[in-house]
């Protein structure tokens, strides 16, 4: 931007008025933390850009106010009372799009290392690291679902909420499951694998919620379904067990993101009270008693389709994209190359049964895109962090969202899904969380990777700092 500047800092960004330029200021991760100049009264004036609400409105020259970490007002150019010349600069960005930064809902931070993964890699300077690589592609809010190691992860949490840690807002999700079952055997044949909150009867499940409550926990995940026959999971989680998870989480105010992909299952469970679900069904086509389920108890689906659509003819390789590239060095790239070129050159013909499913998985996508909320699975079967929101966001509209709708199910909605008032809107007493664009999003949803800068919590993000760190 014109009349800013930056000094790189890889970690942690003090947005401090002096004129009319942003100074990268305390850099604070690794080692202890030192004072930092904070910035709670200063004013920045966004003005010019077309601004995509998150919503589903567009303010074609649009202005928005940033005091501190919140924005405190918002709308058309002209419309808005512009605080006195005192005390506040103003950013031009006549020409660019600004979004707000995208909210995640399903991923699983920590084991990957980019030249590894495994529990090993589960650390306190990989963790935030990931949650680095989220803000570097725009990702404000990242929920990390079942598989983190949850006092380490209670800890990086807490020490970002009083300001020691930067990167997406990180919010933990624990798992609960049957005894043996859970994560997929990825996770559970990892000899370092710590297990989740396994559950067999009524009065431990409602046990686990108490303590997770107790120990400040948000969200909670459950895993449904018989995934893992080889430890032991050969029976699904039984329903007065996840009704008794889902009755004394809603007394707690925690919110319950189940792991279930039957349409049957789906079923079940939004009768016993379930609004969030990681997977939609791909067993069948979803009826019409499931579609009024659906709207009548206003349920939120995120469906992964990176995930489901790995081996899809379109999927270009991650290692030839350019928005990969920027934030691995050459030395994943050729790993990641080598992989590709020892499997199987070209991927047989997809059977009939694996036709049939994309096909179900298509026709169920659009139905219920009114409820699709965004989660990529990032983390756990190969997609990468930051990287993968955006081809998530690509999918959506292939599979038939318009772009604004894309982007509604990727914000605004995705937010509100966990109660998250603070985020995922352009608009007064939100978090200024957002991304400056140099194409429309609406035009062509693969511009969300046209990325100028990124903003969360009002200070802007050091892009060219980070991929600094990451190239080398």
């Amino acid at each position: 931007m014109t009349g800013w500047r930056t000094t790189p800092c890889p970690w942690r960004h003090a947005l401090a008025l002096g004129g009319a330029f942003l100074v990268m200021v305390g850099c604070q991760e690794p080692g202890p933390a030192v004072p930092v100049p904070t910035a709670a009264d200063a004013v920045h004036v966004f003005t010019g850009a077309r601004v995509v609400v998150g919503d589903g409105t567009v303010l074609d020259n649009g202005t928005f106010i940033v005091r501190g970490e919140m924005i405190v007002a918002a709308g058309q150019t002209g419309d808005i009372d512009v605080p006195p010349e005192a005390g506040r600069s103003t950013v031009d960005l006549t020409g660019q799009t600004v979004m707000p930064a995208l909210v995640n809902t399903h991923a699983h931070l920590g084991w990957e290392r980019y030249t590894g993964w495994g529990s090993e890699h589960f650390t306190r300077d990989n963790l935030v690291d990931h949650l680095h690589r989220h803000a570097y592609y725009g990702v404000g809010t990242i929920i990390s679902t079942g598989s983190d190691q949850e006092t380490l992860a209670l800890e990086v949490q807490q020490a970002q909420r009083v300001g020691d840690v930067g990167g997406a807002r990180y919010l933990v999700s624990p798992g609960v499951g049957t005894p043996g079952g859970g994560p997929n055997p990825r996770f559970t044949d990892d000899d370092g694998w710590w297990g989740l909150h396994a559950v067999a009867s009524v009065d431990e499940a409602r046990a686990v919620v108490r303590a997770e409550a107790n120990r400040g926990i948000e969200i909670l995940k459950i895993w449904v379904d018989a995934r893992d026959e080889r430890r032991g999971a050969q029976v699904k989680l039984r329903p007065d067990i996840y009704a008794a998870v889902l009755d004394e989480a809603q007394v707690r105010d925690i919110r319950v993101i189940a792991h279930a992909t039957t349409l049957e299952d789906h079923k079940r469970l939004i009768e016993a009270g379930a609004r969030r679900f990681i997977h939609m069904p791909y067993d069948r086509e979803v009826d019409d008693e499931y579609l009024a389920l659906v709207d009548a108890r206003n349920v939120f689906i995120v469906p992964t389709l990176g995930m489901v659509t790995r081996r899809e003819p379109y999927r270009r390789p991650v290692f030839e994209d350019p928005f990969f590239q920027q934030q691995v060095p050459d030395a994943v790239i050729s790993r990641l190359r080598a992989e590709a070129a020892g499997r199987v050159s070209e991927d047989p013909e997809p059977s009939a049964a694996a036709a049939e499913r994309a096909r179900v998985i298509a026709d169920n996508f659009i139905q219920l895109a009114d409820h699709i909320i965004l989660g990529t699975d990032a983390g756990a079967v190969g997609d990468f962090f930051g990287y993968a929101d955006h081809l998530e966001l690509e999918l959506f509209v292939r599979l038939g969202m318009t772009p604004s709708q894309a982007i509604v199910a990727a914000t605004t909605r995705a937010a509100r899904a966990f109660g998250l008032s603070d985020v995922g809107n352009i608009a007064a007493g939100q978090t200024a969380d957002f991304i400056v664009l140099d194409a429309n999003p609406l035009d062509d949803i693969r511009n969300t990777r046209e990325i100028a800068q990124v903003f969360l919590r009002g200070e802007q993000v050091d892009r060219d700092a980070l991929r600094a760190q990451w190239t080398q």
